[in-house]
């Protein structure tokens, strides 16, 4: 059972959300673009994410305004130009930071299934909520996440040694030379890491735990770059992750490795385990909590000791959830509600996301990709602005927060 299932799914009242205020806000995190030209496109590229239904193409989007050449323009604008798509992002941000006052940043992967081998980063690669080997796209977003709401402030391309190895390839897809061949990033574990990490380091936010579901990445390998980082962070592994149990090392034990279930299990056993109320409906047993010291395998990075956190649900024979951190000094209760947060932003990118053309993209270049995402994550912060605003009962609200 997954955090925070007591939380009732807020629900997008997309007509509520006014030209004035979606005009306002794009202004304001466009506000970077050097030209009048391209703010102007910014802002109807954006609006045409928010008004228009089905697939989000740049065709599409320029009908609203004349067709043939307003798409050229589009097309120039979107994935030829020269803006920088990290100064909205920041603005963005910073606009959202202050909204929602965010509790976690969560990193979370977004796979886009593709025909052919010319979108950038494209590659055949085993998809696990799939359950088979497709043709995709990957990327990571971070998103500043609270209880209520969640929107995407950062990504970042997933480009594999394929990609990063072939001349041809870059120069056809415009991929920089910053991005080089043998760049750590270039690996998913290491291009969450990245993502989270950008924000943290001279974006002016304020700092919070990184929370991801890492149970189809390399946890461990994240767990070892953010503990390097020194970042809290709150990562979902799976049980068969394998990891050192502190507790048989102090005694004396011999240091071995063993399963994140087992160890889990162990403590539970050991009677290191609490009992948690908030999981529990009206009737309802609570939630067995179980929390166990552990350590990462040699070679994974130099840190301290983690936290195993656990969560039994009622009648349930072992955990269903198992959350690593290395938030040592905070409740595990506490950590699991962090961790109850990627459920809030799976649920925003299923109702929003999807819905302002985040897996659209049709064009082939890397600055196009970056470009379009960035104004789909801006029309998805206009969304959970106006949200904002319109739960608060104050149709001020929207201007007091971007001012």
């Amino acid at each position: 059972m997954d955090a925070h299932r007591s939380h009732p799914t807020h629900e997008i009242a997309w007509s509520e959300v006014a030209d004035d205020f979606v005009t306002e806000c794009s202004r304001r995190v466009l506000m970077s673009l050097p030209r009048r030209d391209q703010r102007e496109r910014g802002e109807l590229y954006v609006s045409g994410l928010l008004s228009l239904t089905g697939r989000k193409s740049m065709r599409s989007i320029a009908s609203i305004t004349g067709g043939g050449a307003a798409e050229q323009r589009l097309h120039h604008f979107i994935s030829k130009s020269s803006w920088d798509w990290v100064p909205v992002r920041k603005a963005l941000a910073s606009h959202l930071d202050r909204a929602l006052d965010p509790r976690a940043w969560v990193v979370k992967p977004m796979v886009v299934r593709k025909a052919g081998r010319h979108t950038v980063g494209v590659a055949e690669s085993f998809v696990p909520h799939l359950g088979q080997v497709v043709n995709n796209q990957r990327s990571y977003g971070v998103w500043l996440a609270n209880d209520g709401h969640s929107a995407p402030v950062n990504w970042r391309l997933l480009l594999p040694g394929d990609w990063l190895g072939d001349a041809r390839r870059r120069r056809r897809a415009e991929i920089p030379e910053s991005v080089g061949v043998g760049d750590r990033a270039s690996l998913p574990a290491a291009t969450a890491t990245a993502t989270a990490l950008e924000i943290a380091r001279g974006w002016g936010l304020r700092r919070r735990p990184i929370v991801m579901d890492a149970r189809d990445e390399n946890a461990v390998a994240l767990a070892g770059s953010l503990s390097a980082a020194d970042v809290p962070f709150v990562l979902r592994i799976s049980g068969a992750t394998r990891l050192i149990g502190v507790d048989a090392a102090r005694a004396g034990g011999r240091v071995q490795l063993a399963t994140a279930q087992r160890l889990a299990e162990a403590a539970g056993r050991a009677g290191q385990a609490m009992q948690w109320m908030h999981r529990a409906g009206p009737g309802m047993p609570p939630t067995q909590v179980v929390r166990a010291e552990v350590m990462l395998p040699p070679g994974a990075g130099v840190c301290g000791p983690l936290l195993i956190i656990g969560a039994l649900p009622p009648g349930e024979p072992r955990s269903q959830e198992l959350w690593l951190s290395n938030m040592t000094k905070v409740p595990a209760t506490v950590v699991l509600r962090l961790g109850g947060l990627v459920e809030r932003v799976n649920r925003d990118f299923s109702e929003i996301s999807t819905r302002v053309g985040a897996m659209d993209f049709e064009g082939r270049t890397f600055g196009g990709w970056h470009r379009h995402i960035t104004l789909s994550s801006v029309a998805q912060g206009i969304v959970t602005l106006s949200a904002v605003r319109n739960k608060a009962g104050d149709p001020a609200l929207g201007d007091l927060q971007l001012a």
